[in-house]
């Protein structure tokens, strides 16, 4: 090889590229100067250039493959997140259940006395008439008393009281007693859908798998204090979602409606899901929290809601649960501005067109969600007049009813139609992981070119290094005419070209076997050609 350099240093362009030739890795390339004939070498010749350019193309479409990252899906089951050898977890973890009632606000709150200014305005204001809400006259004593008090105010106070929800077992035992606190057990939260119940708030509820670990859920719907908007819906009774309990605002963007006088059957699996940021996905590794928890698309509508509503009026209906920059409207505010701002933003929202370019949300990274199968039946007539005839209910019934606002509960009808059962189950233990992979990889990439680079041209990483080697060689003698050097700093004689004719027959001899050297003293040429 240093032989070769030596006779880089000095040869044409020509020469150079001979030589390189002759002497690569690569197989075939000699076959362009050395073939038998003339027709030999033409062929040679246009195969290697054919193979050339369709190797140059094969690569580059593999690194803009590379580049745009192609994506798949892996589905996974993950037996046991804190050990992985695991056969299968001992225990599940159950979601977090919001429970929120289509009442937003009761009729015993908007008759009760003292209370004829808010009743006249939730009146208007629950018709969604913007324009009768603007035409309120806020310099009425009635009204002037009112206009301070916020909208999430009313919501908080007029909303169904906490005892509505009426029992939460699990194993036979009182959710209560199983977590020690209220505080675990249930917290109320005022939502854009109403008041709202978020059972196990903190997550620590757990059981096993089928109908022995199941939690169970008993509401009382209240039919006799619903508003007259609330009651004419075509809809009544609760709305349900079932999520993780980093997030909040859930029965907005999922939730499922259930009516009381039925049992309803909910067969959970938990799940998890990863995606690729771009370019091989659309996820934003950094939205990870809102002021609605954990980043999903659902909590940011909720938040481009509240920005859209607070850049136009300066406050939102419902105050995010982790936020501290946001107000609740007051009941003037709202009427005036609020209301309208949500409308219009609604109305935007709802519009393909316009809902990328108002509030563009991309998916989560990583999301953990809880995917729900309902099923319901009628409650039993024989099950609920056992329920009737329960002193315990019979008293709960008396203390529901309001008699000074015609609400009487008394009847075993009332149970049939107020009561609302939900039995919440996971059918597996597992958990099931979708995973977004980047299907065309670094390793991928390097193996494509090494085989187009090995089957079209006979080339490896060392034909590569022989080739800027004569790069190199070749512009530095050429373009910065650097010639050797003798050890005391003198320009060494330039050698004695060999003839290319030499070349050839000694390549020839060498090929029959024999062993042949270059006529010049200074320059050996050692034919170990392939």
């Amino acid at each position: 090889m240093q032989n070769l350099n030596n006779k880089l240093r000095n040869g044409s362009w020509v020469t150079d590229f001979k030589l390189f030739a002759g002497s690569t890795t690569a197989h075939g390339v000699n076959q362009i100067f050395v073939g038998r004939n003339k027709f030999v070498r033409i062929l040679f010749l246009l195969s290697w250039l054919g193979c050339l350019v369709y190797s140059v193309y094969m690569i580059m479409t593999s690194i803009v493959t590379f580049i745009n990252k192609p994506t798949g899906t892996k589905y996974e089951i993950l037996v046991n997140d804190a050990d992985p050898n695991a056969l299968k977890p001992q225990t599940i973890k159950f979601p977090t259940i919001s429970i929120c009632s289509h009442n937003k606000v009761k009729k015993s709150y908007l008759h009760r006395s003292g209370n004829e200014a808010i009743r006249k305005y939730w009146s208007i204001l629950d018709m969604y008439d913007r324009n009768e809400l603007k035409h309120i006259r806020w310099e009425d004593d009635d009204m002037a008393s009112i206009a301070n008090m916020t909208y999430q105010q009313v919501l908080s106070e007029g909303g169904p009281s906490d005892d509505r929800l009426v029992s939460c077992t699990q194993r036979q035992m009182n959710c209560m007693e199983i977590l020690h606190s209220s505080e675990h057990y249930f917290k109320r939260e005022e939502t854009i859908t109403g008041k709202c119940w978020r059972v196990n708030p903190s997550g620590l509820l757990y059981g096993k798998g089928g109908d022995f670990g199941k939690l169970q859920l008993m509401m009382f719907a209240d039919l006799q204090d619903y508003t007259t908007r609330s009651a004419d819906q075509p809809q009544y009774g609760f709305q349900v979602a079932f999520h993780d309990n980093q997030t909040y605002g859930s029965t907005l963007s999922a939730g499922y409606f259930v009516s009381p006088g039925s049992i309803y059957k909910v067969d959970l699996r938990l799940k998890k899901e990863k995606r690729e940021p771009p370019p091989g996905g659309n996820c934003n590794a950094s939205l990870v929290h809102t002021t609605y928890g954990a980043y999903s698309e659902g909590s940011c509508v909720m938040e481009c809601k509240d920005r859209h509503v607070y850049d136009r009026c300066g406050c939102v209906n419902i105050v995010p649960p982790i936020t501290s920059k946001y107000r609740s409207c007051n009941l003037r505010e709202w009427a005036q501005c609020g209301l309208e701002a949500y409308l219009n933003f609604a109305n935007d929202y709802q519009n393909p067109d316009l809902a990328e370019n108002i509030c563009p949300c991309p998916s989560a990274c990583r999301e953990t969600y809880y995917e729900a199968q309902l099923s319901s039946s009628s409650l039993s007539p024989v099950y609920t007049e056992n329920l009737f005839k329960n002193p315990n209910v019979k008293g709960l019934l008396q203390y529901f009813s309001q008699p000074k606002y015609n609400i009487s509960y008394d009847r075993q009808e009332d149970i049939m139609s107020n009561i609302m059962v939900i039995e919440i189950l996971f059918s597996s233990m597992v958990t099931s992981e979708i995973v977004q992979v980047v299907t065309y990889t670094s390793a991928n990439l390097l193996g494509d070119i090494g085989g187009v680079l090995g089957l079209f041209l006979g080339a490896s990483v060392f034909t590569i290094i022989e080739f800027f080697q004569l790069l190199f060689f070749a512009i530095s003698k050429h373009c910065f005419g650097r010639s050797r050097r003798t050890a005391d700093g003198e320009e060494e004689e330039e050698e004695e070209d060999i003839p290319w004719s030499r070349v050839l027959q000694c390549i020839e001899e060498h090929n029959n076997g024999t062993q042949c050297y270059a006529e010049s003293e200074q320059l050996q040429f050692d034919t170990n050609l392939s």
